[in-house]
């Protein structure tokens, strides 16, 4: 990439692949990583909200990537429109090894309960079940979470479930439908994106990580950047790579507001 050679950076820092690489701890990852190592041990459920781009798959990934895999077992599932009931039940069986074959509904039910309990007792290990994009889920989904923490007969817990998604979950959730799961929930986070400091830090410690410890960027710039990129690190990551782009085809060695104005009008994110 042109612009990385003409900046003297080693790499693009703000590449996802990068990101991952360098995590960027800003409140709502601190905030959302201290909430899921409390849900692990408690295993209770929790539900956290946010709009596109504020990095909650990515603080997810940095969670799984530091768990010790002998104590815990990870179940991560990506939510769609067309998900079915049975297709649900089936990624759970899947990950747990089950066999789905021509099993009944009840009997699948049973079979991931007894599984989840031999994960705890026999292995000593404790199931974490993540589901990503939750606001996609159907309601009958939804409704039906209740096999993975309704263990007839007994009342321990055996399994922290996180539910991630946009802030519409939550009109769901508050349906009468849903009161059951309502009240195991201990754990309601809302991500509020980076703050104005937070951008000019985030910037700073990419660059550092590319080795380029020049201040390109101008106080205005930094500003704009704030502005336009709405506190979301996804729209932040694009916009500062388009503006390094074009600060690199006009012979630009500094950033300003114009730039960064320039930047935006090219991805029209009005």
């Amino acid at each position: 990439m042109f612009y990385t050679s003409y900046f003297g950076m080693n790499c693009n820092p703000f590449s996802k692949d990068e990101s991952i690489n360098c995590p960027f701890k800003s409140d709502d990852f601190n905030q959302v990583i201290t909430r899921f190592n409390y849900l692990k041990e408690t295993l209770g459920i929790g539900v956290f909200l946010g709009t596109s781009g504020l990095g909650k798959t990515y603080i997810v990934r940095n969670f799984i990537n530091n768990l010790n895999k002998d104590l815990y077992k990870v179940i991560y599932i990506n939510s769609s429109h067309n998900m079915s009931l049975f297709d649900f039940i089936k990624l759970i069986c899947n990950s747990l090894n089950l066999d789905t074959g021509a099993c009944y509904k009840i009997d699948l039910y049973q079979n991931i309960q007894n599984e989840i309990i031999r994960l705890f007792k026999h292995d000593k290990v404790k199931p974490i079940i993540i589901i990503d994009d939750a606001h996609l889920l159907s309601r009958e989904i939804l409704f039906n979470l209740k096999i993975l923490y309704d263990f007839e007969m007994d009342s321990k817990d055996y399994v922290t479930l996180i539910l991630i998604g946009y802030p519409e979950l939550k009109t769901e959730l508050s349906k009468n439908i849903h009161e059951t799961l309502n009240q195991r929930i201990i754990v309601n986070y809302k991500l509020n994106g980076l703050s104005r400091n937070e951008v000019k830090e985030y910037i700073r410690t990419r660059m550092e990580y590319a080795n380029l410890n020049n201040d390109i960027f101008t106080p205005d710039a930094l500003s704009a950047l704030y502005f336009c990129s709405k506190s979301s690190p996804r729209r932040l990551n694009t916009l500062v790579t388009n503006c390094l782009m074009l600060a690199s085809q006009n012979n630009k060695n500094i950033i300003d507001s114009d730039i960064v104005m320039n930047a935006k009008n090219e991805m029209d994110l009005d």
